[in-house]
């Protein structure tokens, strides 16, 4: 029997059962309707992505309102913020244990997406990494790493004594790397970069053996190190720069000079909302998507960083709730991998908006300019949130 066709353990049976998942917050419901569920639904989560949504909008206008080129770029976020709730929605009704049945067909569908944008998808900043459909934009790399997320976690909970042999490891190793190989392709290697960090956290939270995890860690530096001849000039370049951001101010290092000057000049309450000069005179190169962290500093200062990364530790918290809650090893397995992927976003962004890791491009979560990465957030959201609210219910 696959995990995805396993019921629901009914929590009042077994104290081994409930010790293993962790106390219980509420008493489990009599029966499993998807409406009886909605009664657990984690508002605060909601009320958390909701908040840091609106935040991003409201820095996203401070950025790009005196940008003529960027005209109307607020109204298309706030319409692709109708479809990620949309999209959050419908993630709600299906139930999470049927999302691991379609995990296989879905991988390999994706992967053929993939592997068709680099023929034939669009080029943006040098990344061939989008398709254009109508006059919107769609990232493959994007749901390619939910449906990863879902694949690993199938295989580790079929395997309840966590991870023994280093041959256990060869199967999810191929299901993260293999798309990460064709992410780096394009070249993207900040989300090449996610799956590095979605394996880790899974593997960790499967249960792994100290000596295998020293191991793994240092063959990642082997590889890491290795790696250096196949990368492009330019990834060079932001490494070299991130040691020495001075060696090519004009250059390479223009982009994170840049940014910690915004940093530096938010002081401790801002300049303002629309003011300052690096994010709304666009001395800050991207500074509605890869550095809109630097963007925010500069408009509202120290105070503005701190409510930013209080809403982030909210979000943390409730989905680190939801995977220590979760009433199967499937359910938690996979809103670790999800929540890998919110904190990863966050932390490798501040990390290079502040000159602490090399420039990748990668986004901020619910706050960068973008609308497939803002629905794939609401999906990842919507999937911890599915979670949650069903540790309370069985079949019975």
């Amino acid at each position: 029997m696959s995990i995805a066709e396993a019921p629901i353990i009914d929590v009042r049976t077994s104290a081994r059962d409930a010790r293993r998942s962790g106390p219980m917050e509420k008493p489990p419901v009599s029966h499993s309707g998807f409406l009886e569920s909605l009664r657990y639904l984690d508002l605060t989560l909601i009320c958390c992505i909701l908040t840091l949504t609106g935040f991003g909008l409201l820095m996203l206008f401070g950025t790009v309102h005196r940008a003529p080129m960027l005209q109307g770029a607020v109204d298309r976020q706030i319409m692709w913020f109708g479809v990620a709730l949309c999209g959050l929605a419908l993630t709600l009704v299906l139930d999470y244990r049927w999302l691991a049945k379609m995990a296989p067909a879905a991988w390999c569908i994706n992967l053929g997406l993939l592997i068709a944008v680099l023929v034939i998808g669009r080029e943006i900043n040098g990344a061939r990494s989008w398709f254009r459909i109508g006059p919107l934009s769609f990232q493959p790399a994007e749901t390619m790493k939910i449906i990863t997320v879902l694949m690993v976690a199938q295989w580790f909970a079929l395997r309840p004594d966590g991870i023994r042999r280093l041959r256990d490891l060869i199967v999810p190793a191929l299901l993260c790397f293999v798309p990460m190989l064709l992410v780096l392709k394009q070249p993207d290697l900040g989300t090449a970069s996610l799956f590095g960090v979605v394996f880790i956290a899974m593997v960790f939270w499967a249960g792994i053996r100290r000596r295998i995890l020293v191991g793994l860690f240092i063959a990642g530096i082997f590889c890491a190190a290795s790696a250096w001849p196949v990368l492009k000039d330019y990834q060079k370049a932001r490494i070299l720069t991130f040691v020495d951001p001075g060696r090519d101010p004009q250059g390479a290092g223009y982009n994170v000079i840049q940014s910690m000057i915004a940093v530096g000049a938010g002081g401790f309450s801002g300049h303002g909302i629309g003011e300052g000069s690096q994010g709304t005179f666009r001395y800050l190169p991207e500074a509605h998507t890869d550095f809109i962290f630097a963007s925010t500093v500069e408009q509202t200062g120290f105070l503005g960083a701190f409510v930013l990364l209080t809403l982030y530790g909210v979000l943390i918290w409730r989905a680190s709730s939801a995977m220590y809650h979760a009433r199967d090893r499937f359910g938690g397995l996979m809103v670790a991998g999800l929540t890998a992927i919110i904190v990863g976003h966050a932390m490798l962004n501040i990390c290079m908006n502040i000159g602490l890791f090399p420039v990748t491009g990668l986004p901020l979560p619910f706050m960068s300019y973008g609308g497939s990465f803002l629905l794939s957030m609401y999906v990842i959201v919507g999937l911890i949130l599915n979670v949650s609210m069903r540790r309370f219910v069985f079949n019975g």
